[in-house]
């Protein structure tokens, strides 16, 4: 019988792990497919910015124009900055999309692994189920049916923790971004009253951080996302009607921030947007502690069914 259980119980946590990855790779291609086009939207944004920028620095009749009015300096460095901000959205874009084809490939791998586990689990459960008949145990049904749910309850347990741990680390990322903000809102009214160049290149140095962070933080939320459709697919829980945007949160962030982002007003809207999100997350990261809790609860029940059935057959 120790053979059996052993098997069963490891290929139970094979079939958990099949159905979870089957639903990751699902909503992953659902994010291949919305990435993709938005790629391709930012590869174009980009380069005809920056091929508005290569006009003004080469010979036309636009660039001409803004050099005999005397405003050429200042249409270049707005195109410049459109470029740069066009250049930094593509960037994050493609950076995820390649993030999600990698994630793809790993879980074609595992379903690969695991192709045929579900038959190698009804094949060895009807042979054990035969044994117990042949033995006339008449707890064995029950028992087998207990063990069933503890798998189950296991790979639910596995999925939530594992949301949690994506949950976290979204919500601590988010966390860097809001106190970046605070901080550079705090040196631009420094920088307002004659701070002069500390102030600006503390405020900078903090916006710079943010830049890098937010690119972190779209990562974090694409996976914290994946994680919660394989638990909303195996655990009826409402967990938040928005969370599909988060696959856009990079480009809700991004559109307009970098063009006059130094204005005080301009950071007040990222600090919005940045706790928006952080609070999004925190409602979501309350509702899975309560399933964790749940679930927990469900599996002391049965362990406690388990140690009730008295047996001198040892499963």
């Amino acid at each position: 019988m120790d053979h059996y259980d052993s098997e069963l119980s490891r290929l139970q946590q094979d079939i958990v792990e099949k159905k979870r990855t089957e639903v990751k790779l699902e909503d992953l291609y659902a994010q291949q497919r919305d990435l993709g086009i938005r790629v391709d939207q930012l590869r174009k944004e980009k380069i005809d910015e920056q091929e508005d920028v290569d006009r003004l620095q080469n010979r036309s009749l636009k660039a001409l124009f803004y050099r005999v009015t005397g405003k050429i300096g200042e249409k270049l460095t707005k195109e410049q900055e459109e470029a740069y901000a066009a250049a930094v959205k593509y960037d994050a874009a493609e950076g995820e999309l390649q993030a999600v084809n990698e994630d793809i490939d790993h879980c074609k791998k595992i379903l690969e692994r695991l192709m045929w586990c579900e038959q190698e689990y009804g094949r060895v459960f009807d042979q054990k189920l035969e044994q117990m008949k042949a033995s006339g145990s008449i707890q064995g049904q029950k028992i087998l049916e207990l063990e069933k749910e503890a798998g189950i309850l296991k790979g639910q347990k596995k999925e939530v923790d594992e949301a949690i741990v994506a949950g976290n680390k979204a919500k601590r990322i988010a966390g860097y971004i809001i106190a970046d903000l605070d901080s550079a809102k705090s040196w631009s009214t420094v920088d307002l009253i004659g701070g002069g160049i500390l102030a600006d290149i503390v405020k900078y140095d903090k916006l710079d951080n943010v830049q890098k962070n937010v690119k972190e933080l779209q990562n974090a939320l694409r996976n914290f996302r994946t994680e919660l459709a394989d638990v909303k697919a195996e655990i009826p829980a409402d967990l938040h009607p928005e969370i599909g945007d988060f696959l856009h949160f990079a480009d809700y962030f991004l559109d307009g921030l970098f063009i006059d982002w130094v204005v005080r007003d301009k950071i007040s809207e990222s600090q919005k947007r940045a706790g928006e999100t952080f609070s999004q997350i925190q409602k979501i990261m309350e509702r899975l502690e309560q399933i964790d809790r749940e679930i927990m609860e469900n599996q002391e029940k049965n362990s406690r069914a388990l140690k009730d059935i008295v047996t001198e057959e040892k499963i």
